[in-house]
């Protein structure tokens, strides 16, 4: 019963595919595929955003610098400095011997003189009378009285004499200003902000695409049934028009929970500070709480004592009389004069030498007072003070200043798309037609790609040899298989999964540059398909291994 029903299910296949049309016109020798027309899709990009758009903060800190800052650790002042007394030394004289005066005898002056004495007096006489003549004494004063002064000296005394060697003076004694200390507050730094960046903030989420859609298609049965009665087995194979799902990829994606954003902090707090304003230093700074000033000392004079000498009683005079000397002398003298004739009888005159003393007198003298030369320090100028202004002493601090305040720099992060190509069905396919095909295609035809040992990679070379042999093929819109073989050498599954890749690799290839994935098979049949004797155990060369080692495609017939 089982028999009969797949021969007629066989059977009815047969009738469908034989009440399609064949090609019109054939040519002897030519082959032909039925091929069913494609469904026609274009490949449509689509931006799936994988990740929002997103404020990113970056935290610029605040800037500081630090500045030297003058300020004055001493205020300025005065001080009064001893500009002391000038003294010079004078030299003076003390008397210790007053002026006086002292009488200095003169004593008489004797010269000797000729005086001429008429010792007979002119006469004249009488020639008949002669005079009567007699001889008197008279006395010739040869010295006059005179008189003798005689000096009473001066009384002198010895008395003690206080005499000033240095006058009174004054100095200044400078009483110090008094100094005191206070602290000074000064700003020692300035203080930004902290900013603190929260960062965005996402979740993970999932979108689906569909890349490609759902379709349908014929496929034949593998094995033919086993109570098949044609010489072609594929007369008796099934045909299914099988549903092709679509295709979905799910593309992780990110959703924006929260944009970033930032919470901006005061360095300093004075709240948490104790109270105290934020920054501010001290230092201690000298100030004067008292001028200077000045007392004025008085300093004494100096006196020094001497012995002088005083004149009591001037010096006088008494006077002591000497009397003149006198000298008798003779002399003639007419007593009676001649009478009658008058003869003149000159004088006679005799010359006599005497001696004339002049009075002793007295002339004054003065005595000079005796003095001594001292010298002493006299005051030429007065004490006094001048101002020595003290001027204000500077200490420099450093100081932190702030140039520019913690900010927040805010970049936009773009949204991050990611591009998803889908097929769009732009043409509904599914009419049987015929084409044309080499009929070399129809049969196992070998893609010249030699695989690196153990790889299932194309290389470069490969890629060429597929875009030229295979790619024009695949364009035509037929279907075909891509089958993988490997040698013999190593594990059977080993091998089969070797072949499986290298077939997919090339069909990933393909549908890359944009072949329908329907349109290709791809087979790995790993050493089940040796061209020749080397199997396990066999030894053989590597040329013969390599006659294995190979990739085929075939066009497939769609009937």
């Amino acid at each position: 019963m089982r028999k009969k029903l797949f021969f007629g299910l066989a059977l009815a296949f047969g009738s469908f595919a034989f009440a399609q049309d064949l090609p019109t016109n054939p040519e002897p020798g030519k082959c032909y595929v039925r091929c069913v027309t494609p469904d026609v899709y274009e490949n449509q990009d689509v931006q799936i955003m994988v990740s929002p758009a997103y404020k990113k903060l970056k935290v610029v800190p605040a800037k500081y610098t630090t500045v030297n800052e003058t300020v004055v650790s001493k205020v300025a002042g005065e001080e009064l400095a001893i500009v002391p007394a000038e003294y010079g030394t004078e030299t003076f004289e003390v008397v210790t011997k007053e002026a006086s005066q002292r009488l200095v005898k003169v004593p008489s002056q004797k010269s000797r003189d000729t005086e001429t004495v008429v010792v007979k007096e002119a006469s004249y006489r009488l020639k008949l009378v002669p005079a009567v003549y007699e001889t008197r004494t008279f006395d010739v004063v040869t010295r006059p009285a005179y008189q003798k002064v005689e000096i009473v000296p001066a009384v002198y005394e010895t008395r003690d004499v206080v005499i000033m060697v240095k006058e009174a003076s004054q100095r200044l004694e400078v009483i110090p200003a008094e100094w005191g200390k206070e602290t000074v507050t000064y700003k020692k730094r300035e203080y930004g902000s902290s900013i603190s960046v929260v960062k965005a903030s996402f979740s993970s989420d999932f979108e689906t695409i569909e890349v490609k859609p759902a379709a349908a298609e014929w496929q034949m049965s593998e094995i033919p049934p086993a109570d098949c009665n044609s010489s072609n087995p594929d007369d008796c194979r099934y045909w299914c028009y099988k549903a092709i799902p679509a295709q979905n990829e799910i593309v992780p994606v990110q959703r924006l929970a929260a944009d970033a954003s930032s919470v901006r902090t005061p360095d300093c707090d004075p709240n948490n500070n104790g109270g105290k304003p934020c920054g501010e230093g001290t230092f201690t700074r000298t100030i004067m709480v008292t001028p200077a000033s000045t007392r004025v000392i008085p300093i004494p004079e100096v006196t020094k004592t001497i012995k002088k000498t005083v004149m009591v009683t001037p010096p006088t005079t008494r006077v002591i009389d000497v009397p003149a000397e006198i000298k008798t002398m003779k002399r003639r003298v007419m007593v009676t004069p001649p009478t009658t004739e008058r003869v003149e009888i000159p004088a006679v005159t005799e010359t006599v030498k005497k001696t004339i003393i002049t009075n002793e007198s007295t002339r004054v003298e003065d005595i000079p007072s005796t003095s001594k030369t001292f010298k002493k320090t006299v005051m030429t100028s007065a004490p006094s003070t001048r101002t020595i202004p003290i001027s204000q002493k500077e200490a420099t601090l450093k100081t932190t200043k702030l140039v520019e305040d913690s900010r927040v720099v805010e970049t936009e992060i773009p949204a991050v798309y990611k591009t998803v190509t889908k097929e769009v069905l732009t043409k509904k396919g599914g009419l049987t037609t015929w084409k044309e095909v080499d009929c070399k295609l129809l049969t196992y035809n070998n893609l010249n790609i030699n695989w690196n040992l153990g790889s299932a990679t194309l290389t470069e070379a490969a890629k060429r040899e597929i875009d030229s042999k295979l790619l024009p093929i695949l364009q035509s819109g037929v279907s075909v298989e891509i089958a993988s073989h490997t040698d013999s050498r190593g594990t059977a599954s080993s091998n089969e999964a070797l072949s499986q890749r290298r077939a997919q690799a090339v069909t990933n290839y393909l549908i890359s540059k944009g072949i329908n994935a329907s349109k290709i098979v791809s087979n790995g049949y790993g050493e089940r398909r040796l061209l020749n004797r080397c199997k396990d155990g066999v030894s053989c060369t590597e040329r013969e291994h390599l006659a294995n080692r190979r990739t085929q495609f075939r066009v497939l017939d769609q009937k």
